[in-house]
């Protein structure tokens, strides 16, 4: 008995000393650098709260509600256009799912950086959007607003991180028991409030899923508001990278990373505590 305790024992010691090195340790390392502060150039273990307090200034706080604004409209259009998508690969498609489903997943065997760079070419002046319009005669010039803008960037994270909110949709619809729909059309429930009634609630656990999965990245994304929202659609994940690569401010930058994963467990919490059935524990 006492080898297989040991055994199970030196089985978990390795996941554990993973989590203590590369979560635990760098966790603590940050909330400590949150307290200190810089001076010339050195870190200064100093406790102080100057960095929460600078966070509270109107520029950082408009810049975390232009940041969740932002993720909310990616997390909403993604929703919106994928819904559909996994309904009809969960509930209509039989003999090419698996096809379809490669289909949708295939976007993320492709880099980050490169299918931001392509939004990049099919936005910009010269672009394939630009080229249609001017083409079909609807603007006489490029349309320079397009690219480096909150819509750029929209465009962009809704297409790199739909994916994500798809599979986990899908994977819910497609386990609901083709009986329960039956007892609905059965008991007179039509199309429309069979789905509103019975397989949109048997599916919010997918949507706080899927949801989850694009809304987080979206509030810590920088590599595309960089490349295509410019000067005019900043993004908090921009500035605290900017803090640890470019200002050398460590402290302010895990002040604002804490904050930033403060909002994102909040979220997380509640979308979690209200995406489920009724009725269920």
């Amino acid at each position: 008995m006492r080898a297989k305790v040991s055994t199970v024992l030196a089985f978990l010691a390795a996941p554990k000393l993973w989590l203590i090195i590369f979560f635990i340790l760098p966790m603590m390392t940050m909330v400590l650098y949150s307290f200190w502060r810089v001076a010339d150039y050195q870190i200064v273990a100093d406790f102080t709260l100057r960095n929460y307090q600078k966070i509270g200034g109107n520029l950082y706080v408009n810049v975390f509600l232009s940041t969740i604004r932002l993720s909310l409209y990616v997390t909403a259009l993604s929703l919106l256009i994928g819904y559909p998508v996994a309904y009809f690969l969960a509930r209509k498609v039989r003999r090419f799912r698996l096809t379809l489903l490669l289909l949708v997943i295939l976007p993320l065997w492709t880099s980050y950086l490169v299918r931001t760079y392509a939004w990049m070419l099919i936005l910009g002046t010269q672009g394939v959007v630009n080229q249609a319009l001017m083409s079909l005669g609807l603007i006489d010039a490029p349309f320079t607003a397009l690219l480096y803008s909150d819509v750029a960037v929209t465009i962009a994270l809704v297409h790199i991180y739909m994916p994500y909110l798809i599979l986990p949709l899908y994977a819910v619809l497609e386990k609901i028991d083709p009986s329960v729909l039956e007892a609905a059309w059965d008991l007179g429930g039509g199309r429309l409030r069979t789905f509103l009634s019975v397989i949109l609630p048997l599916s919010l656990p997918g949507i706080a899923s899927g949801c989850l999965f694009v809304f987080i990245p979206s509030m810590g994304a920088f590599v595309t508001p960089e490349l295509l929202g410019g000067t005019r659609s900043i993004m908090i994940g921009s500035i605290i990278a900017q803090q640890f690569g470019v200002a050398y401010e460590y402290p302010f930058g895990s002040a604002m990373a804490l904050v930033l994963m403060g909002l994102i467990f909040a979220a997380a919490a509640a979308t979690l505590r209200y995406g489920r059935p009724r009725g269920t524990a």
